[in-house]
């Protein structure tokens, strides 16, 4: 028996698709897919867009997206691919819907062809016959509601003559629905936009791009670019957005890295979700592994022992320099930080070099010429030496051996784009691998994320000091999309180094500078004694009313985590390290340190800390130091959350 309601559709679509006379019968059977689905619309080129060179055939939008149809026997040039992506995303910029705001470099781009050929993974389309072609539609995760499909279509129509919109809503179905007036006012559609995003789940509020943004990420960079900006502005975000339009725009392999290791693959996701057929060809993966993967793919020997290296580094400082410098700095890690981040990570090799620099980040303590030769000659020549005798190496060993033999052997494969996060906190020869990494030449294709005031490590440096030309290529964020506004509030007026530079020496911004476009939040903190840390802590995350799945638990040593994760599984609170997680819903409450937690985000945030003891403007010496270190962890750890922050200073 003939379903009567599936004829009439099917004779609709045969009418309204004939009463178009540019289009041949393949033409028509091919567009007559989408128009037998409920809830899509699509837009032909009437124009002279059907075999026309550089433009999209039509476009069919839907719950899945938005597609643009090219009808075409062969695949064409990549170039004129290129200009096909450009005019589409063009057609479709400033345009909001569904889950958060439907941005023009999600389009996927379809090749209809009568014999379907096979597309290379680095391609940015995909090719289809009759056959497959209801599969790309219809069978992808729904990205948009009828509703928004509709504004989007309609929107199109109306602000171009271009197009001729054929809607299943005119098809014989019952009462149309209502279509909306068109694109909603500006401020408006922004407001609208973030309110749906906030309704969603957290996984998707993790990539939502705001209206605002939408320029940085189609801005061209002819090199590497930097975006900057304090905690919150949406900085990777952005970088994620770009890699996803890169990644639909060109071939070949993109790099996603950072100096914390877990980071990458808690971003992996996320640009899975922006760019699904680009997931192969983009590696998510920390600088260290990359480094030790490449040295060994290059048959490079190398010895890394972080106990051995331990080690070395006390029996130089118990032998000779402890009686020297302990009256300037009892602390070794501080002695331990300027061999690492000031020396080698500067890959300083000559006394007169180390006295000539500028100490940029540790000038709390102040180091003459003498005090200089007494650090090179009593703890860091013995330092070295130890290691050699033991043959072994430290980590910025094997970043100085994957650097120079980059240099003299550059990749054989290079990456179309390398994306490097949290960059303020690589030490200068670091920042020297990932510009080689890029290619090292002035035209590199890097960005770099990051913002000196979330700078949890010693040392400091300029772009221009490792040689990667910036002027006029990147951007000072400044608009808080992260933190609700309770969050923001209690966060900014942490004293956390409130002048820092765009991380070339120009003038920054810093959290207490940034607007908040997100209302609410709630900020809570407690003082008790330090014996009552877990229990108070345990007392906070029920009282909260949070689900477990949206907290973070964030401490500042690896030793508090051990304890506190104890704490809470007594507790019978599940709990999930940081340095494990991958972005992906748990159950359970992430805990880990400030400098794992780096460059996430969370719906809600605890953390304990010491009490802080006075204003470090008010001290002197490696105590201000310390004291701004610590109060930029602070920072740090309370800008993760979104909605909520709960912190317990501990004292004595």
């Amino acid at each position: 028996m003939v379903d009567m309601r599936f004829e009439q559709r099917r004779q609709w679509v045969e009418q309204v698709l004939r009463e178009l006379p540019f289009l041949d019968a393949a033409q028509r059977r091919f567009l007559s897919v989408p128009l037998m689905r409920t809830g899509w619309q699509v837009l032909i080129d009437r124009q002279g867009g059907l075999g026309r060179a550089g433009r999209a055939n039509a476009f069919a939008v839907g719950p899945s997206g938005v597609f643009a149809l090219v009808f075409t026997d062969t695949v064409p040039e990549t170039s004129e691919l290129r200009r096909i992506r450009n005019r589409a995303e063009e057609t479709f910029s400033n345009l909001g819907a569904g889950r958060g705001q439907y941005v023009p470099h999600m389009i996927d781009m379809l090749l209809l062809m009568t014999r379907a050929v096979a597309a290379k993974a680095e391609t940015s389309f995909t090719a289809v016959d009759l056959n497959s072609l209801p599969g790309e539609l219809f069978s992808g995760e729904a990205r948009l509601t009828k509703q928004r499909a509709r504004e989007i279509a309609y929107t199109v129509a109306e602000r171009s003559s271009r197009y001729e919109l054929l809607s299943t809503d005119d098809a014989p179905q019952g009462p149309a629905a209502q279509v909306s007036e068109g694109l909603f006012a500006a401020t408006d559609l922004r407001e609208d936009l973030r309110a749906k995003a906030l309704d969603r789940p957290f996984e998707e509020w993790m990539i939502f791009l705001d209206p605002n943004q939408m320029e940085l990420v189609i801005r061209n960079y002819n090199g590497p670019a930097r975006f900057s900006g304090p905690a919150g502005t949406g900085k990777t975000v952005v970088a994620l957005h770009r890699m996803a339009r890169f990644a639909k725009h060109n071939p070949g392999r993109l790099l996603f890295t950072s100096f914390v290791r877990n980071l990458p693959d808690y971003h992996r996701s996320g640009f899975v979700r922006l760019a699904p057929h680009a997931g192969d060809r983009a590696e998510f993966v920390g600088l260290y592994g990359w480094t030790m993967r490449f040295l060994k793919d290059r048959g490079v020997a190398f010895n890394l022992d972080n106990g051995a290296a331990e080690t070395a580094f006390s029996q130089a400082w118990r032998d000779r320099a402890r009686m020297k410098l302990e009256s300037i700095e009892s602390n070794p890690g501080y002695w331990k930080d300027e061999i690492q981040r000031v020396i080698k990570g500067r890959g300083i090799t000559t006394l007169t070099r180390y006295q000539d620099i500028d100490r940029t980040g540790r000038n709390g303590i102040s180091l003459d010429d003498a005090r200089r030769e007494t650090v090179w000659k009593d703890l860091f020549v013995p330092y070295q030496a130890r290691l050699k005798e033991r043959g072994v190496c430290d980590f910025i060993d094997v970043i100085a051996k994957a650097f120079e033999e980059l240099r003299a052997a550059p990749l054989d494969d290079p990456y179309g784009l390398v994306v490097v996060d949290e960059v303020q906190d690589f030490t200068l020869l670091e920042l020297k691998l990932v510009h080689q990494i890029a290619g090292g030449e002035p035209t590199a294709p890097l960005v770099l994320v990051g913002d000196g005031q979330q700078q949890v490590y010693a040392g400091g440096w300029r772009l221009s000091d490792a040689g990667i030309p910036i002027v006029g290529r990147g951007a000072v964020l400044k608009i808080n999309y992260r933190n609700r506004a309770a969050v923001h509030e209690y966060a900014r007026a942490i004293d956390a180094g409130n002048s820092v530079d765009d991380l070339d020496g120009a003038p920054g911004v810093t959290l207490r500078d940034t607007e908040v476009v997100l209302p609410g939040g709630t900020a809570k903190s407690e003082t008790f004694p330090r014996r009552e840390a877990e229990s108070r802590l345990v007392q906070a995350i029920r009282a909260s009313g949070r689900a477990l799945a949206d907290i973070a638990v964030i401490l500042n040593t690896n030793r508090e985590v051990d304890r506190v994760s104890s704490a809470l599984r007594r507790a019978q609170i599940p709990t999930r390290p940081l340095e494990s997680f991958d972005g992906t819903y748990t159950e359970a409450v992430k805990i880990g340190t400030v400098h794992r937690a780096k460059g996430m985000d969370f719906l809600a945030v605890f953390h304990l800390t010491d009490a802080p003891a006075s204003s470090a403007q008010q001290l002197t010496g490696a105590e201000r130091d310390r004291a701004e270190l610590a109060a930029r962890q602070r920072m740090v750890a309370l800008t993760r959350a979104r909605d909520y922050i709960w912190i317990g200073y501990t004292e004595d």
